[in-house]
Formats: C-alpha cells, sequence, structure tokens
C-alpha cells in the first residue's frame, strides 16, 4: 500500500486547472498505487446527489469532478477511492443540521455542538437512511475501488456510550455497499485502538474481527519517527493485519517542523514493520515539493 489523501480542495483545484491528469501521472509514475479522494466534506459533496444540495463551488454545473478523478486515476494505473471525510459530523451552520435538529445527539447538559460541530445519531434510522442514500450515488460509480470512512465514523464520548449503535450502523453500511457491489473495499483510517474506543465510541477492532471492514489505514500523525513507532506499539494495527490490509496513515501538513527527510524517515520506519502507507495530504507535499519532487519512496 502507498497511498495519498487528496482533499476537495485540492481536486476542485484539478479539476478546475484541468491539472488532474498530470497530477496522477506523477502519483503513478512515483511509485503509488491508490488516492483516497475526499468527496464529502465541509463543504459538501464532489459528486451530485439527491441528499443534499450541491454546491455549485464544488460541483459546477454540467461536471462531475469525483468522475473525472475515478477515470483518470484508473488510465494512470491508480485505484481512486471514495473518502466521506465528514462522516457522522456536521457544521452546525450544515443545512441538514438546520432542517432536521432531532437528527443530533445532545449531551446530559443538552449540548448540540462538540468539538466546534455536531454529531448525527447513529441510531436514528433517518439517519441511517440519509447516510446511506448520500452514498448510494457514488456506489453507482462501476470503476470505483472503494470507499474509506475516517476518525469522523465515530461519536464523541460526551454524548455517552455509542460504541454498539455505530458498530450496528457500520454493519449496515458494510452490507449496503457489499449489496451493490461486492467488490467494493471498505476501509476505514481511524487512530489507534485505545485512543479511538475510549474518546469516540470507534470499537474498530471488533470491525475488523466482525468482517464489516475491509482494509485499516492507522492514523500517526507524529512529528519523528521514534514518537511513530512509539505510537503503532499497542496501537492495534499489528492484530488487525492478521484479518485484513493495512497501512500507516503518516502527516505531512503543515508542521513547522515538517522535513521531506523526516517524512522519509518515518515512512522507513513504518516499512521496517512490514506496513504500507499513505500520506496526508497530497497538497501539503506538492505544494512544497511541485511535481519534480513529489517523494518516492
Amino acid at each position: 500500500m502507498k497511498g495519498v489523501w487528496l482533499t476537495n480542495i485540492g481536486t476542485i483545484l484539478l479539476h478546475h486547472t484541468t491539472s488532474l491528469d498530470e497530477v496522477l501521472n506523477h502519483l503513478s509514475r512515483s511509485g503509488y498505487d491508490r488516492v483516497y479522494f475526499s468527496v464529502y466534506g465541509f463543504r459538501g459533496t464532489l459528486y451530485p446527489t439527491s441528499q443534499r444540495p450541491t454546491n455549485w463551488l464544488f460541483v459546477p454545473p454540467l461536471s462531475n469532478p469525483w468522475r473525472a478523478a475515478v477515470k483518470e486515476s484508473l488510465r494512470q494505473g491508480l485505484k481512486p477511492y471514495a473518502w466521506f471525510e465528514y462522516g457522522l459530523m456536521l457544521s452546525p451552520n450544515d443545512p441538514i443540521a438546520k432542517k432536521h435538529p432531532d437528527w443530533l445527539l445532545k449531551t446530559p447538559a443538552g449540548k448540540t455542538v462538540v468539538e466546534t460541530n455536531v454529531w448525527l445519531d447513529p441510531a436514528n434510522p433517518q439517519v441511517q437512511a440519509y447516510l446511506l442514500g448520500n452514498m448510494e450515488d457514488i456506489l453507482k460509480e462501476k470503476d470505483l475501488a472503494g470507499i474509506q470512512l475516517d476518525d469522523h465514523w465515530a461519536v464523541p464520548r460526551v454524548f455517552g456510550n455509542k460504541s454498539q449503535a455505530l458498530t450496528n450502523l457500520t454493519r449496515k453500511l458494510h452490507d449496503h455497499v457489499k449489496a451493490i457491489n461486492p467488490k467494493l473495499v471498505v476501509s476505514l483510517s481511524p487512530n489507534p485502538h485505545s485512543f479511538a474506543v475510549n474518546k469516540y465510541n470507534q470499537n474498530w477492532l471488533a470491525w475488523v474481527r466482525q468482517g464489516i471492514v475491509d482494509e485499516v489505514v492507522l492514523q500517526i500523525y507524529r512529528k519523528t519517527p521514534n514518537q511513530v513507532a512509539a505510537s503503532l506499539s499497542g496501537s492495534g494495527l499489528a492484530t488487525a493485519s492478521r484479518y485484513v490490509p493495512v497501512g500507516v496513515g503518516l502527516y505531512a501538513g503543515w508542521n513547522p517542523d515538517f522535513s521531506l527527510k523526516g517524512l522519509q524517515a518515518q515512512v522507513r520506519t513504518v516499512e521496517r514493520q512490514g506496513y504500507g502507507y499513505s500520506l496526508f495530504s497530497w497538497e501539503f507535499v506538492v505544494m512544497r515539493h511541485l511535481f519534480n519532487h513529489i517523494p518516492r519512496f
């Protein structure tokens, strides 16, 4: 596994500048094999959907940036994944949150905004129908390699113990995806297991054991190789690797201490333990090093 995440900003920029084919070609020639495209984020979706209003800034009229990304990825030998970045999280001003306040979780004190966002109730049948329906349109893309959920496919513990409700929803999503296309991979990019369970009700090791997740890309966003190695120890990834393909997500963002040499050292640390990796995110790497210096690891 050698992947990169591409946020909605990057995908739209490429769509508007017609640079998508050039970027994906560089990724392919640099040894990467997959791209996780953010299709559901802060400002809406990158594809036409019947479940929520389409933001014309992200999906201009008569265009489909997502379909173009899938088509060009395949042409360049890359596996395209649809990354549902926002999961169960919404901006408090999101039209869905405004229209359906009964879909939102509340703390015992009656708060709905936690960590600057509101959170959908995974046990609510209408929420489940919305989430699955929101994915329905993208699952019709026949050349899709899979979908990815991440650490936002979760519920903060301040709302109570929602672990079983989240597991039930994940099983329902997995079955829904496989019914449409059994070959699609259900990928998950969580935090280390103990943190994910205790802080966000996300018992992803149970999901792996139950066969409702097909791939795990564990987020280990740290500053140094030693911190990466320490975080991998006891993270749950070694256990998950006995069931599904796994990799490690490494951070290449706006860390003032970032250096390409340091990132390469983190990659070597991960590879010495037998894992693949994915970089978050493409934009951060390329803005620093431009096309001719996309890391080749």
